[in-house]
């Protein structure tokens, strides 16, 4: 795929900044002519502009420069082959005379895949976003999952790709990849079972934070949950067990506050924070829960009885030591219901209805805005429409108020951004240390616009949509809203008008 320039502008002597119009990952390809043998053409890269001018000070230590000289023919055309950018704007410095946006295009790298879902509808924000989301997977499934493309990391962390995994999974054929990939994964697990935070484990030598290692065992079942491959579950299971029996060991109380490495929390939420212990144990008994469902579908059945009965008694633990008696999950926060609720964490339905109840409060007193990061932003849309509040889900999804999906995109964005808070009009751009503007994990809202509002979905028990549900919501917001999903047993289109 390649995309022309949008704009090209003079901006100095022998300086020109090409507008491509969308934040990607690849290279320039570049046609000079009538320039000097010896002529010096430099390439520099960037996502966004600031005053006019490229803001590189994001990608840190990484350098996106390619140079070339000319070698005096009427015509040359440069295109680098062993590099890739994150950019969407490129200087073009050292060309004599004009450059004719015809003359330069940019070519998109990423893994050989085919879209499986589309989206679109009335509201072109939301559309807007979707498109996004889809930028975003396509940028960082390059050879492995990575969280950015742009700066000097492009790691393989397991949070980012665990929490976008099931919108992956319903954008993209990348079940193969990611299945490849868990390969890695499994690789790098230590001794004591212990995931890491990133695969191929190239730094942070210690185990996997929590909701991090967990990728070990979320992404094996979210494959097999959107595929129907059964041999990845036989592939993982071994491992699942031992990172799920090496929490135990280190946390006899069952409350997990121990070999938390990193121990990053609900990453980068805004305006509150979910205690870290809260997040912790609902993530230890998710993998219990994913653990003992494999091990069933793989016929190992006792083995599975002693994962569902150490579950039993982490959800007493978690209910004992972190759920009020009014339903408020401690912390007080809209990520430790989410948690609760989706991971199925309260002792009996009364209780459900408690914990519900505090969500929508945590929502409300807000003004209908969220405050999740990275592990727990993709639960906020399907939890509110289970609890039967999806006003709520819609009013958030449409919102482009900040915080909100949609106030990057009225901010010009063509990616999903890292932050909330990557660039405000009041305070211009977060800190360079950390603010990537292609950064697929906020986007994990993806899969509901195909399961939430198109209502593509499968029974709880399905796998590979072998039993297909169709329930398509009610968006005040829009007029009509359709979309496609391409499952393992046929294509399904919808239109919801």
């Amino acid at each position: 795929m390649t995309l022309p320039a949008v704009s090209v502008e003079e901006v100095g002597e022998r300086r020109h900044i090409v507008d491509f119009g969308q934040n990607l990952v690849g290279r320039v390809r570049l046609t000079v002519r009538g320039q000097a043998a010896g002529t010096r053409i430099q390439l520099d890269h960037a996502e966004v502009l600031d005053h006019g001018e490229l803001y590189t000070a994001n990608l840190r230590t990484a350098e996106p420069v390619d140079v070339f000289w000319t070698n005096g023919e009427t015509e040359q055309v440069f295109e680098p082959r062993f590099t890739l950018h994150g950019f969407r704007f490129a200087e073009i410095t050292g060309l004599e005379g004009p450059l004719d946006a015809g003359d330069v295009e940019a070519v998109v790298l990423h893994n050989d895949v085919e879209f499986l879902g589309d989206f679109s509808s009335s509201d072109a924000p939301l559309d807007r976003l979707f498109q996004n989301i889809c930028w975003g997977l396509r940028g960082n499934f390059v050879s492995i999952p990575t969280d950015c493309p742009q700066r000097d990391e492009r790691l393989g962390w397991l949070a980012d790709a665990q929490v976008f995994a099931p919108t992956a999974l319903a954008i993209a054929d990348v079940g193969p990849l990611l299945r490849r990939w868990m390969r890695d994964v499994r690789s790098a697990q230590n001794d004591d079972g212990a995931f890491p935070d990133i695969a191929p484990h190239l730094i942070h030598l210690r185990e996997g934070a929590p909701a991090w290692g967990d990728g070990g065992v979320t992404i094996p079942w979210h494959i097999h949950r959107a595929t129907g491959d059964l041999t990845v579950l036989e592939e993982a299971a071994d491992s699942m067990i031992a990172w799920v029996r090496h929490v135990e060991r280190h946390n006899p109380s069952l409350i997990w506050r121990a070999q938390v490495g990193n121990d990053y929390g609900d990453w980068l939420q805004i305006g509150e924070e979910t205690r870290k212990d809260v997040l912790s144990t609902a993530y230890f008994a998710h993998s219990a829960d994913l653990t003992a469902r494999t091990l069933r579908l793989v016929g190992r059945d006792d083995e599975a009885d002693g994962i569902d009965e150490l579950r039993e008694r982490i959800v007493a633990a978690f209910g004992s030591s972190f759920i009020a008696a009014d339903g408020t999950v401690a912390g007080d926060t809209q990520g430790g219901y989410l948690l609760a609720l989706s991971f199925g964490l309260h002792r009996d339905d009364a209780e459900r209805d408690r914990i519900a109840e505090k969500l929508v409060e945590s929502v409300l007193r807000r003004d209908v805005s969220l405050t999740t990061g990275f592990v727990t932003v993709g639960l906020l849309c399907p939890v509110l429409a289970e609890i039967g509040r999806e006003d709520l889900a819609f009013r958030l999804l449409h919102n482009d108020r900040y915080p909100s999906w949609l106030f990057s995109v009225r901010n010009g964005a063509t990616t999903i951004w890292e932050r909330w808070d990557g660039w405000t009009p009041e305070r211009g751009f977060q800190s360079a240390r950390m603010n990537s503007f292609n950064h697929y994990s906020l986007g994990s809202v993806g899969q509901w616009f195909l399961s939430g509002i198109l209502g593509i979905t499968q029974q709880s028990d399905s796998a590979g949509y072998r039993d297909l549900t169709l329930s398509p919501r009610f968006d005040p917001f829009l007029t009509h809203a359709q979309g496609a999903l391409e499952t393992p047993r046929g294509r399904v289109e919808l239109l919801a008008p």
